[in-house]
């Protein structure tokens, strides 16, 4: 079944292709990414802590409000990544967003265009096996609210087709951290580079 829907999704981008946007042209694309020079910074906590790399995959709808200018939405998924030491601690985000892009064409064959990207959404995070010193007493730490979700970045379209990305974000959040003499909540930030490369369609 699964190799039925892949073949079926190769078959749709091939006889697809996207060659250029006109006003009311709506694309969608698949992309995975891998983020770098992550850190959390709890507000509480005197010093932020790095974050392993992680991979990420998502997906992006787009609309053509004019031909270089298209705005849309889309989901993200970032895979847990260690948060370094913070014990075993593990964090990850689901981010639903709503973003704008302009096209610069570069009349160029394999480098299509270059655009300037903006996303702003909702971030989920997700802690595991998360723990902290709370006045020399182990705490274990939860999410206590989610938050704002934020990126800005730049890509280009490559053969028409694939993407590349390079994006800076930021996941807002809340988290608890609750021990036997009380509990304490604090704003969190989460922060991070992230490439991304994908492949793009039109409907």
């Amino acid at each position: 079944m699964k190799k039925s829907l892949l073949s079926m999704l190769l078959a749709v981008a091939i006889v697809a292709p996207v060659f250029a946007a006109d006003k009311g042209t709506m694309e969608i694309d698949g992309k995975i990414g891998m983020t770098f020079a992550g850190k959390v910074d709890i507000d509480k906590m005197k010093d932020s802590n790095d974050v392993d790399p992680s991979f990420s995959i998502g997906a992006d709808f787009w609309y053509y409000a004019m031909p270089e200018l298209a705005v849309g939405a889309g989901i993200d998924y970032l895979f847990a990544a260690k948060i370094k030491d913070a014990y075993d601690a593990k964090v990850s985000f689901t981010n639903i967003y709503l973003q704008a892009k302009y096209e610069f064409a570069l009349g160029n064959d394999i480098f299509n265009n270059i655009y300037p990207l903006v996303r702003i959404g909702y971030g989920i995070a997700s802690l595991s096996d998360a723990s902290v010193n709370m006045d020399g007493t182990v705490a274990d730490l939860d999410v206590d609210s989610n938050g704002l979700y934020w990126a800005v970045g730049v890509g280009t379209t490559i053969k028409e087709n694939f993407i590349f990305e390079v994006l800076y974000f930021m996941n807002k959040s809340t988290y608890k951290a609750s021990a036997p003499g009380g509990s304490e909540t604090s704003d969190a930030t989460f922060s991070a580079v992230k490439l991304n490369i994908g492949y793009k369609f039109a409907l």
